[in-house]
């Protein structure tokens, strides 16, 4: 009975600071782009602000596996929430004395990388201990619904912010939410058993390599990410570079407006985990998994064509507003449909000790080529129509993902 009241007590400690930390993000995440695209009215500018952010959060990764696994987790999340926030204070009040510049920004999105880093990858190693194995599918869609809902309101908050108050107080918002997660965080009860390891170069490499070989080891996993890889290149630079400018310079939303369908993505994440906690747990989520990442590269052609610039004046502003909202919405909805079922079966399979190190060349082999489609996309977005790069992306994903459903055919995972 008191193991049960200690996880659950570790579990919603967790939950919470994730919350408010989450939210605040979310709420910088909106401001910064349409910071940058305001000062500059350039989609290259905003590929720049990424790649600062994208590259060493990638190229770090291995680094802060081995730290995951070699150090105390828990003192490493409640530590990078307390740096994170007040780099962000500080950044604030820069901000407030209008003396912040762009290299101050990119070089607060490379700490930000770093110390996101070694805030993610020890906590994602630490959840699998923290709650019990059979509730783990149904503990993975819960957290997804704290991460997610404050990313609903999160946006829709900082377009009003950023729109009505100025970069400052989006900083300030989101400097304190991190502070305040960390406080919740001291309280986890978290044992941790940790063995003395050398420092020689040799050994770390050793490391690096046993995390390496457990991830490519598995013939599933290694075929997932090699697809995941050209997923990433085309779509997620797609909507972190051509998207905002798509919005802003294109169909010329408000920064509110802006915000709101960033919300929208969000509510479908909710819904989808919502859906997982009490109905799709039960059902065969790997089936599941493969419809939906067939299904969600279809809303990226819809979109190109909403874009078109022959159907932009025949919509009209509000309708055109609505279909943004519905496919963005739908896209939302499907990502945690592909994403959990995944993360629950990786976390089943690896052991507490090597995980940190595994999840982090999970990620950094899944995401290795999206600084590159950045550039490209930050390149092309002031030379290309968007709506061709949205025909593009969407048709070159659809068909990667029509291959590797092909080549998934009659295997499952552990979910």
């Amino acid at each position: 009975m008191k193991a049960t009241a200690l996880w659950k007590r570790n579990f919603v400690l967790l939950a919470l600071g994730r919350f408010v930390s989450i939210l605040g993000s979310s709420i910088q995440a909106v401001a910064i782009p349409l910071f940058v695209l305001d000062l500059t009215h350039s989609g290259s500018a905003v590929a720049t602000m990424t790649i600062a952010y994208m590259i060493p959060r990638i190229f770090f990764m291995p680094v802060a596996g081995i730290i995951g696994d070699r150090w105390y987790r828990k003192l490493l999340m409640v530590l990078m929430d307390f740096l994170r926030g007040f780099l962000i204070c500080f950044l604030a009040f820069l901000a407030f004395r209008d003396s912040i510049t762009f290299p101050m920004l990119y070089v607060s999105q490379i700490a930000m990388a770093i110390m996101d880093n070694l805030f993610e990858i020890p906590t994602g190693a630490m959840f699998p201990d923290i709650v019990p194995q059979d509730f783990l599918m149904r503990a993975n869609s819960i957290m997804g619904m704290v991460r997610i809902f404050p990313q609903i309101v999160g946006p829709a908050i900082g377009g009003v912010l950023y729109g009505f108050y100025g970069i400052a107080v989006v900083f300030l918002a989101n400097g304190i939410s991190f502070i305040a997660s960390a406080v919740s965080e001291i309280f986890i009860a978290y044992k941790q058993s940790i063995k003395k390891h050398s420092t020689r170069l040799s050994k770390v490499l050793e490391d690096l390599k046993e995390g390496f070989m457990f991830v490519w080891s598995h013939s599933l996993i290694r075929t997932i990410l090699i697809f995941a890889l050209f997923l990433n290149f085309l779509s997620s630079p797609l909507f972190m570079v051509v998207y905002p400018y798509t919005v802003r310079e294109v169909v010329k939303f408000s920064a509110q407006a802006f915000g709101i369908l960033e919300s929208a993505f969000t509510l479908g994440a909710l819904i989808a985990n919502f859906s997982i906690t009490v109905y799709l747990a039960k059902r065969n989520m790997w089936k599941v998994a493969k419809i939906s990442l067939f299904l969600f590269e279809i809303p990226v052609i819809l979109l190109g064509v909403l874009v078109t610039p022959s159907v932009i004046p025949k919509l009209g502003r509000l309708v055109l507003f609505g279909f943004f909202f519905i496919f963005i919405l739908i896209m939302g909805f499907l990502n945690p449909l592909v994403n959990v079922p995944l993360e629950t079966a990786f976390q089943k399979m690896t052991p507490s000790h090597v995980r940190g190190r595994a999840y982090s060349f999970l990620i950094m082999v899944s995401s290795g080529m999206t600084p590159l489609g950045s550039v490209i996309y930050g390149y092309l977005v002031d030379r290309v129509p968007v709506h061709l790069l949205y025909y593009g992306a969407g048709g070159a994903s659809l068909l990667v993902a029509v291959m590797l459903l092909i080549a998934l055919r009659g295997k499952e995972l552990p979910t």
